[in-house]
């Protein structure tokens, strides 16, 4: 009996110290996931292996030579017009079949009234879906930007409405308009709005046409020295490219 009542008096020592190791040990856990977390929140010095910190505002710049592009579609919704811009390279990829080529940039001008208000450009490039801000749907690997009519980046514009919006059009790629892309007949782009008419003027077959020099009404005008022979070579090619300057700057304005 003396040795069981000494078995009951170990238990009764050794039950608090039990409990206060595993105490501790379980207070030295709790510890740990504590810095765990707090090692998740505050930038460490080793940068290799940490997440992107945060959606930069910044990453899509404004593309300076988008009016250069092919103007592929017009969108009209009552007061306001959108006209669309993407690259050659990108109308070519869709219209065969393939993925959208990586750096392909689809600017959107909007106008209110014929007056520009906003330009709306998305972007993609490979990675660029690791920079999607929190709490907003990945749409592959576009990323988009509000600018103002002046080029200035709008900083007030709520960027998540973009992410939200195109999201419905995973199938296509993220874009609202793949099938205007589609559909386009790229045989007949010769460039776009604002872009150079040279090209488009050396493409006018001339080598058949004969040019006289003409009465005083017109020499000063062109150019021209007054006379009735035929010109040739340069001075033909330049009189020729005066005439068709004056008469496409007449049907712009």
């Amino acid at each position: 009996m003396k040795k069981l009542g000494g078995i009951n008096i170990m238990k009764k020592l050794l039950s608090p110290s039990l409990a206060l190791v595993m105490s501790l040990t379980l207070t030295a856990c709790g510890n740990n996931n504590d810095s765990i977390e707090i090692s998740e929140k505050v930038p460490s010095d080793d940068t290799s292996q940490q997440e992107p910190a945060g959606y930069d505002r910044e990453l899509v710049e404004f593309p300076e030579n988008y009016n250069k592009g092919v103007n592929y579609t017009t969108v009209n919704r009552g007061n306001v017009r959108e006209e669309l811009y993407t690259s050659r390279e990108a109308i070519e990829a869709v219209q065969n079949g393939q993925p959208i080529p990586d750096g392909t940039v689809i600017t959107l001008e909007i106008y209110r009234d014929e007056e520009l208000d906003e330009i709306f450009v998305m972007e993609k490039r490979t990675g660029w879906g690791n920079q999607t801000p929190k709490g907003t749907p990945r749409n592959g690997d576009w990323q988009y930007q509000e600018f103002n009519a002046d080029r200035s980046l709008d900083y007030d514009e709520d960027i998540g409405r973009c992410f939200s919006c195109h999201a419905n059009e995973e199938r296509d790629d993220f874009v609202n308009t793949l099938d205007e892309m589609k559909s386009f007949e790229l045989e007949n782009f010769t460039g776009s709005k604002g872009s150079s008419t040279d090209p488009q003027i050396a493409s006018i077959p001339t080598e058949h046409w004969n040019v006289r020099t003409v009465d005083d009404n017109l020499k000063n005008q062109y150019g021209i020295l007054p006379g009735n022979s035929l010109l040739e070579n340069e001075e033909k090619a330049g009189i020729i490219q005066k005439v068709l300057l004056t008469i496409h700057f007449n049907q712009e304005t």
